[in-house]
């Protein structure tokens, strides 16, 4: 009952909260009351490293945002074995760690702090294919910040932009979602929470590049701004991508 529109939002926010526990307490923000129908979408991704950081050794590092600032950050270690690359004409390392199942995270770690701009405009399905394929095995020491990323997006414009038009007018046929007539989607909402700690991940929402598969330092310590992705295996599925500019 849209007509109560302020109960209506409070209900759909806690049946979100719910279903997300806790993950995601507040969708929306307001809903108007000539709304007749909402669509709720989620997903919620749990990984565990198949092998876990240990906390004891989690101590407050420094992380290098830019050249003339930074943020005291907990920073996991662990020692463990890491299927690596590094891009050599992005300039890049690029690491792979692992979930339970079949899941894994990758780690973009640009060599210059900034550059992660240049490897995002880059970025391809062939080029992130050509990292797997080039990546070694090796033992090293790794250092990773401890983060939460949390997002919302309003997607109608870049819907739009994708050609998907017809759905916000009058002339959308949602009979198989309601009774009611000429309703039209006002609005697409989405929002994404990363959390990413000792235990593993808890997330709910250019071609022709030089690689070279090559022997990791002894440490590797990601203190400067980065970008991660998160697959499915099986299915070759991207889940999640983000940047990490200030973990804090």
């Amino acid at each position: 009952d849209f007509e109560n529109f302020t109960q209506a939002k409070v209900f759909i926010n806690q049946n979100i909260n719910k279903r997300t526990k806790g993950k995601i307490p507040g969708l929306f923000e307001e809903l108007d009351r000539h709304n007749k129908l909402v669509l709720v979408d989620y997903m919620v991704f749990k990984g565990k490293w198949v092998y876990p950081f240990n906390s004891k050794f989690t101590e407050m590092e420094t992380f290098h945002i830019n050249k003339y600032r930074s943020v005291q950050v907990p920073m996991m270690f662990k020692a463990d074995k890491i299927n690596s690359t590094f891009d050599e004409n992005l300039r890049c390392t690029v690491i792979k760690i692992p979930y339970k199942g079949n899941a894994y995270m990758l780690i973009v770690i640009p060599e210059k702090e900034g550059d992660y701009i240049s490897i995002e405009d880059h970025l391809t399905t062939e080029l992130v294919e050509s990292w797997l394929g080039n990546m070694k095995t090796s033992k090293v020491d790794i250092s990773f910040p401890k983060f939460k990323l949390e997002q919302k997006y309003k997607m109608k414009k870049l819907l739009h932009d994708l050609g998907i038009k017809k759905l916000f007018t009058r002339s959308a046929d949602l009979s198989h979602l309601t009774d009611h007539e000429y309703v039209a989607v006002s609005q697409v909402v989405q929002k994404a929470v990363i959390e990413v700690d000792e235990e593993g991940t808890v997330a709910t929402a250019a071609s022709g590049s030089e690689i070279t598969a090559f022997a990791m330092p002894r440490v590797i310590k990601v203190d400067r701004p980065f970008l991660f992705m998160i697959f499915e295996e099986t299915f070759k599925t991207l889940l999640f991508i983000g940047r990490v500019v200030d973990p804090t």
